[in-house]
């Protein structure tokens, strides 16, 4: 396992999936915000059409093949009953493997999951609904998610502690 591979898993592995709180938090909103974001400038720059929702798999996006042994290096994940929580982490697994590969693409947006760790690591969950990504009473539309104009948004530790308090 590379470095990268290795951090995301420590990552998740430190990530309370069972007990996330239901206390929402601005910076939760921030988070989503920024990876919506992340998420749009990637597809453009790679002009990679998806279907749906911004949940999209690294390897298949870019014609890559990762190792299948990659879903079971943490097998915490296999007991996340929100499939699209699970599949972010997985997501941010073959990210992290590409890169450690040297598959440029991967090196280049390396922190394309970050704002969606972040926001589990602070406690975060969202839900798929009738095409709608909740987030507390928050609803993001995903029908027009593509066409947003979403500024950059600070995602350092400091200034979402900061959003928070």
């Amino acid at each position: 396992m590379g470095d990268l591979l290795n951090i995301a898993l420590e990552r998740l592995s430190t990530i309370q999936f069972e007990n996330i709180d239901d206390k929402i938090k601005e910076s939760h909103h921030v988070l989503i915000r920024e990876y919506l974001r992340r998420v749009n400038v990637f597809l453009d720059n790679l002009e990679i059409d998806v279907d749906k929702y911004p949940i999209i798999s690294i390897s298949k996006a870019l014609g890559k093949s990762i190792d299948s042994n990659i879903f079971k290096i943490c097998p915490k994940l296999d007991k996340i009953n929100n499939l699209y929580i699970r599949a972010i982490c997985y997501c941010y697994l073959e990210i992290s493997q590409l890169a450690d590969e040297g598959v440029d693409e991967a090196i280049d947006y390396i922190d394309l999951y970050e704002p969606m760790i972040k926001f589990f690591e602070r406690g975060g969950t969202f839900w798929i609904r009738q095409g709608e990504l909740i987030v507390g009473n928050s609803a993001y539309p995903l029908r027009y998610w593509r066409n947003l104009d979403v500024p950059r948004n600070d995602i350092s530790d400091d200034s979402l502690s900061e959003i928070d308090n």
